[in-house]
């Protein structure tokens, strides 16, 4: 199931640039707000990334409806992304909501429990918290376009393809994060390289850089000044590089693994014709 996903996934790279389109828009998003963020710009830095979120779901919804239809056309984009951009859209800002309610009522008991240890708990609370809605509810989105359901019937009908299809599931996850693992190694790799004159004399002199929690900004500012100008940019465009090449291909194998899941079910829940005869013998037409 998941190695016809993946030759599925890559027939729809082939065929859709909508699923290129989308990872464009938010590795330009991540890589222009890295780069405000190294040159002091936050306030900016912020708003850019926060618009490049606000795109994301138009040109994701364009890209599972025109897959559904068969149809690379511009126009059957455009309709897709608007039909399908509050569909996506709305569910993720009740997720978001759900998570903060849910940590804020974590927060509670854990800061009763633990007292002054509570704050090195948040952070294992917080992923926690995210990662288990983000098993649950990964293929909203999908589903919710490609069959026009509305938020809250599109978080139960992921949370059920979860459920009922648990070890596929898995695996699809699992293989997910290899390919995230490979193409972040991969480019890092390229970074280190284009980066070793810079980083070249820490290794050699055995110093380290230690990012301190507690005064982030001048760690930041130490971080930017030994990277320089065009360090900067360089390692704003690699991890926007990242996000360009695994976006795409998430979104499509989600798309190919959930539309296999569909047609597995569809043909479970599909009568069987036929008729028993006078001895109870059952014959199908």
């Amino acid at each position: 199931m998941v190695v016809a996903s993946l030759r599925d996934a890559a027939a729809l790279l082939k065929t859709y640039p909508a699923f290129w389109a989308a990872g464009l828009v938010a590795g330009a998003a991540l890589g222009i707000d890295l780069y405000l963020e190294f040159t002091g710009e936050v306030f900016f830095a912020s708003k850019i990334l926060l618009l490049g979120l606000l795109l994301v779901p138009f040109f994701a919804a364009g890209a599972y409806g025109g897959a559904q239809r068969e149809d690379r056309s511009m126009g059957v984009f455009l309709e897709e992304g608007k039909k399908g951009y509050f569909r996506i859209l709305l569910p993720a800002i009740v997720l978001l909501l759900a998570t903060v309610v849910t940590l804020i009522l974590l927060a509670i008991p854990i800061t009763l429990i633990l007292g002054e240890s509570a704050i090195a708990a948040a952070g294992s609370a917080v992923f926690g918290v995210i990662l288990s809605f983000a098993f649950f509810a990964y293929f909203y989105d999908v589903a919710a376009v490609t069959e026009g359901l509305g938020v809250f019937a599109s978080l139960q009908r992921s949370a059920a393809v979860v459920l009922t299809r648990l070890w596929q599931v898995l695996l699809f996850y699992v293989t997910t994060l290899a390919v995230l693992f490979v193409l972040g190694f991969g480019v890092l790799t390229a970074w280190s390289m284009l980066m070793y004159e810079k980083l070249a004399p820490l290794i050699e002199g055995g110093e380290t850089f230690v990012f301190d929690a507690a005064n982030a900004t001048a760690a930041q500012a130490q971080f930017t000044a030994l990277l320089g100008p065009d360090g900067a940019m360089i390692t704003a465009i690699t991890y926007a590089a990242i996000v360009v090449l695994f976006v795409p291909f998430a979104l499509a194998f989600k798309t190919a693994f959930y539309a296999r899941q569909g047609d597995e079910i569809e043909g479970a829940e599909a009568p069987m014709q036929g008729e028993y005869d006078e001895k109870g013998r059952w014959y199908k037409y």
